[in-house]
C-alpha cells in the first residue's frame, strides 16, 4: 500500500506511538545540548521544507566521514523528506556533538555512489554488515535491493565550508 504525503510517495506509514518517539529522541537529545553522548556516528541536520519553507530538523546515521575532505555521507531512501528538502535547498547546517558546520549537499551519481559503497565496506566490513538503517546499506551492496520498495539507497555528500575547524 502507497500513501502521499507531502507529494511524494511513501511506501510505509509514518511512525507513530513509541517508535515516532525513539525516533524523535535524539532531536532531543541534541537540542539540550547532549549531542557528544549521542557520538560522531549521529548528525543533526537543519534544513528548511520544501513545502512551506518551515526549518525542520532530522537526527541521522552517519555511514561514512573523511576528514581530509571535511565530508559526511548519508544514505536515505530516495522518498525521504529531508532528502527531498535537501535537493530543493542544498545550502544547510549539521549539528555533531555541539558542533555547528555550514554544509552543501551533493548527490553523486551512480559511479561515484558505488565507489562510496565499496569503499564503505572494505574500510569497515562489521559496520558495513551491521548495516546503514536510513537506507539499508549492506555488503553485498550490488546483490539486493536495499529497501522495502526494491530502490538503491541514495547517498548524500555534506560538504563543510572552507575555514571551519573540522572534527
Amino acid at each position: 500500500m502507497t500513501q502521499k504525503r507531502h507529494g511524494v510517495r511513501h511506501h510505509r506509514p509514518p511512525p507513530g506511538g513509541g517508535r515516532r518517539r525513539l525516533a524523535r529522541l535524539s532531536v532531543v537529545l541534541f537540542r539540550v545540548g547532549l549531542g557528544p553522548v549521542l557520538g560522531r556516528r549521529l548528525l543533526l541536520l537543519h534544513h528548511t521544507a520544501r513545502t512551506d519553507g518551515r526549518p525542520r530538523h532530522t537526527a541521522l546515521e552517519v555511514i561514512a566521514y573523511d576528514a581530509e575532505r571535511g565530508c559526511w555521507i548519508l544514505a536515505s531512501p530516495v522518498d525521504a523528506p529531508w532528502f527531498l528538502d535537501l535537493l530543493a535547498a542544498p545550502l544547510t547546517t549539521v549539528q555533531v556533538g555541539n558542533h555547528h558546520y555550514a554544509v552543501t549537499a551533493h548527490f553523486p551519481d551512480a559511479d561515484e555512489a558505488a565507489e562510496i559503497v565499496a569503499r564503505h565496506v572494505t574500510d569497515g566490513p562489521r559496520r558495513a554488515r551491521r548495516g546503514c538503517p536510513a537506507g539499508g546499506m549492506a555488503e553485498n551492496a550490488d546483490a539486493r535491493p536495499h529497501s522495502r520498495t526494491g530502490d538503491p539507497p541514495a547517498l548524500v555528500r555534506l560538504d563543510a565550508a572552507r575555514g571551519q575547524h573540522l572534527p
